[in-house]
């Protein structure tokens, strides 16, 4: 049988390709924009924090891709930051072919005293900043032949934290609001990809489990508890989340569209 190139592993390369990426200075956001350089790929970060963009570059040039990680400074909730984004990939000579919507600014509200200004605010970053991000790139992306959307949810979309886990780190408890906005995103998500499949413009979510940051790992005795909710026995490595990302906003996933892929060590499926 003669060699089929196109099942190949360069369905998995993203050389060429222009990306878009909200929160691309953050704690999973710094991993995936090293995940799409490593592809091949060019990512625009989009965050507020400079110094933490500067950071993603500098770690991209430690490994020989500087040039593939392109920070771009702003809110991503502000049209002209998106718009910003995609004249930086133009000016490279390369269409918005990708954008991960993985930002997040809420504020903690946990039940029994929420503050609606703090719903809110969770609800807005969480969920419709991604929404209006989604319209505005989607709509780009079928003028120009379609593209990739991954929005960021949460195992917290799927289920429900478990109150003991948080038992001793009440500060941490994933508040009520965040998981609404992340089951909102999920259902945008099979909700854009059913209209937009016509043009091109595929969408699906990635779904992490427990990432927590270097703060949250430092806190005796909460990672224990995490991992003792989780099959695989561990907390998930940053690097972990870039493989999956990869696969859906590459030629490999061309069939799939308005799913999700799940990476939480098995913590859903009990």
């Amino acid at each position: 049988m003669p060699d089929r190139p196109e099942l190949g592993l360069d369905r998995f390369s993203l050389r060429g390709l222009g990306v878009g990426l909200t929160g691309g200075g953050g704690h999973l956001g710094r991993e995936m924009a090293l995940a799409i350089a490593r592809a091949g790929g060019t990512v625009v970060i989009v965050g507020r924090g400079e110094a933490a963009l500067e950071e993603a570059v500098e770690r991209a040039a430690s490994e020989g891709c500087e040039a593939s990680v392109v920070p771009c400074a702003g809110d991503a909730g502000d049209p002209a930051t998106l718009d910003r984004a995609s004249s930086a990939l133009r000016e490279r000579g390369l269409r918005l072919d990708g954008w991960v919507n993985n930002a997040y600014d809420g504020v903690s509200s946990q039940l029994g005293e929420l503050d609606r200004e703090a719903v809110e605010r969770t609800l807005r970053s969480a969920l419709v900043d991604a929404m209006l991000a989604s319209d505005r790139v989607g709509a780009e992306m079928g003028r120009s032949g379609g593209g990739s959307i991954v929005n960021v949810i949460s195992m917290y979309g799927l289920v429900s934290p478990r109150p003991e886990v948080y038992a001793d780190a009440p500060e941490l408890h994933n508040p009520p609001a965040y998981g609404a906005a992340k089951a909102g995103l999920l259902q945008f998500t099979r909700y854009a990809a059913a209209h937009w499949a016509k043009v091109g413009v595929r969408v699906n979510a990635l779904t992490p489990g427990a990432f927590p940051g270097p703060d949250v790992q430092r806190r005796e005795g909460f990672v224990e508890a995490l991992e003792g909710q989780i099959p695989m026995g561990r907390i998930g490595r940053p690097d972990e989340v870039g493989g999956a990302l990869v696969f859906l906003l590459a030629a490999a996933s061309s069939y799939m569209t308005g799913q999700q892929v799940v990476l939480d060590g098995g913590w859903t499926i009990w």
